[in-house]
């Protein structure tokens, strides 16, 4: 891990595409350490908001703070070392092998012209162990399928090694088994994570805090268990929807069904 965990702010945070707002006037805080979900509708901004609070699209208005630092004033190489995104567009290069791609996230550690990626190999191999494809070390990326093609991009983000990881739609194209199993390795990862998740069941019970966005506003944000009410979801998503405790574990689950 790249230094201390630090806590992400942000002040009244403005994310735009282009010159269309979609996004407005969030605040928050997700403390040190923290693993914190934003929800939403389709279209209620979560991805863009992500992307400014990484800086791949700088917030048209306000501060997103880093450990008390603004990510507009980080140096590119500095910031490479602080945030580790994972877009849910980009998938890994075709010509690559497996291990080769995931390499690619140790780039920010490594002096300039250095391409030589031997001694690291213990980190590649371990990213590649959370997402259950150590053995593949060699395989091309152009033979996975798709689930496989998110595990890898998300054990790159992993290999990356940075304090804030932030993950847009980490379990998109991952069965049941594999989505528990990456949610399960993130809520133990060593930093401060913030991911758009679409499934709020799974918000309930590997989360400490989530983001609702509604109306391009942010609607709530909390514990999920407090956040995640029946008021709420009729409100935001249009359904009826109640928490009811597993008979086995105890932990809360989300029944949802058509609103009357």
């Amino acid at each position: 891990m790249n230094g201390h965990v630090p806590d992400v702010r942000l002040r009244d945070v403005t994310a735009s595409i282009g010159s269309h707002m979609v996004v407005s006037g969030v605040s928050f805080e997700v403390p040190a350490g923290c693993k914190a979900a934003i929800v939403g509708t389709n279209g209620a901004g979560k991805s863009t908001l992500l992307r400014a609070m990484a800086a791949i699209n700088p917030p048209t208005s306000g501060t997103v703070l880093v450990g008390g630092e603004d990510i507009a004033r980080m140096k590119h190489r500095q910031r490479a070392k602080t945030i580790s995104f994972v877009s849910q567009e980009e998938g890994p290069p075709a010509d690559l092998t497996l291990a080769e791609m995931v390499s690619l996230g140790r780039l920010p550690h490594r002096p300039p012209w250095a391409v030589d990626a031997g001694r690291e190999k213990d980190i590649v191999t371990f990213a590649l162990e959370v997402v259950g494809m150590a053995d593949r070390l060699d395989v091309s990326c152009d033979r996975l399928s798709g689930g496989e093609r998110r595990r890898a991009m998300i054990a790159r983000g992993l290999a990356q090694r940075c304090p804030v990881l932030m993950l847009d739609e980490p379990t998109n194209h991952l069965d049941i088994a594999w989505t528990i199993r990456v949610l399960d390795a993130l809520s133990e990862f060593d930093a401060t994570v913030i991911a758009v998740i679409h499934d709020l069941d799974l918000v309930l019970r590997h989360f400490d805090l989530v983001a609702v966005l509604h109306d391009h506003r942010l609607l709530a944000f909390g514990p999920p268990v407090e956040v995640i009410t029946t008021e709420l979801m009729a409100g935001a998503f249009g359904v009826s929807a109640v928490q009811v405790a597993h008979p086995l574990t105890d932990a809360n689950h989300l029944l949802v069904s058509r609103k009357e």
